[in-house]
């Protein structure tokens, strides 16, 4: 689909390379939110052995912190859902620039809220992201969004979603699940890969006569892949985020991209991924400590989705006790 619009000349080139940017922005998020907002994760949740069995407060828990981390993620996502009123009264979707990095920040800001609240001592990004997949590979994390990869550049290996046999990159038919899976494993392979082609020089392989290395072994690209971990829709939000910020701003001028669309989407998976992590602050440090935390929240701030969030994560609380 994409080779048949192809034009000659450099600008149609050049137009034609934004509009796939764009457009595979767009299928990327459609497919992911897709498939979360269709998944059953409440009920994963509720027969999850971790949560119902194994998690509990850090014994040193400083609840100030926990609420910190909270709030800050509580208001960055509310940001996020308001770019909608700047897309509808400019007709632009110039403020998605910044929505990739809020989506990512909430995101990262609720999961460090539950990490301090069980003890976890992460903090940088890579070191928050890294135990992130480390948790989706052990099972803590309902299945629904623990889709990540593992192995080498050269060989890489899908977890809880299954590769379809395709030579299609961009078609997505929403009503044919191989599209939507198809989607997500191509962006957690490339983000692998993009984090691997990161790495790798910094680990500084040498040749035999002592001069760094550009074309690596399989082994050493093993050992690459080691250091970095799993690659989990986490790094995918990360990656967009430093997108964003650095290197594909023009996307976001493009009259071609779907704004509104892809931010409809991109809510979507963060409202899924902070219903979670909330989930387990709450079920950590108790629901009645985690409701002044809240109220107090929203004593100051409109904040109608974190609202609405809670009264799911008090119907699975009640559940499990």
């Amino acid at each position: 689909m994409f080779k048949s619009i192809l034009k000659p000349g450099k600008e149609e080139k050049v137009e034609t390379e934004l509009w796939f940017r764009t457009e595979m922005t767009y299928r990327q998020f459609k497919a992911l939110a897709h498939k979360l907002k269709g998944a059953d994760i409440e009920n994963e949740l509720i027969n999850l052995n971790y949560f119902v069995n194994q998690l509990s407060a850090a014994k040193n828990i400083k609840l100030n912190n926990v609420e910190m981390w909270l709030k800050n993620s509580w208001n960055t996502e509310n940001v996020l859902f308001h770019n909608k009123s700047i897309i509808q009264n400019t007709g632009q979707s110039f403020s998605m620039q910044w929505a990739f990095p809020q989506a990512y920040y909430s995101a990262f800001c609720s999961i460090l809220a539950y990490y301090k609240s069980v003890g976890f001592t992460q903090m940088s990004h890579n070191a928050v992201l890294k135990e992130f997949g480390n948790l989706l590979s052990q099972n803590k994390y309902p299945e629904s969004l623990s889709m990540y990869t593992s192995g080498s550049k050269k060989l890489v290996k899908y977890h809880n979603i299954i590769k379809p046999k395709t030579d299609s990159s961009i078609d997505l038919n929403l009503s044919k699940p191989e599209t939507i899976e198809n989607q997500i494993c191509q962006f957690l392979k490339s983000t692998r890969e993009q984090m691997s082609d990161s790495k790798a020089p910094k680990m500084k392989f040498k040749t035999k006569n002592g001069k760094t290395r550009k074309n690596l072994t399989p082994q050493m690209w093993e050992k690459v892949s080691e250091s970095i971990g799993y690659t989990t829709i986490m790094d995918f939000l990360y990656r967009k985020r430093i997108k964003a910020n650095y290197l594909d701003i023009e996307t976001f001028n493009a009259k071609e991209f779907k704004g509104e669309k892809v931010l409809d989407d991109l809510c979507c998976v963060i409202n899924r991924l902070n219903l979670v992590n909330e989930m387990y602050v709450a079920k950590a440090i108790g629901i009645e400590n985690y409701q002044k935390m809240l109220e107090k929240h929203l004593k100051l701030v409109d904040n109608k989705i974190v609202g609405k969030r809670f009264e799911t994560i008090q119907v699975i609380i009640k559940t499990v006790k």
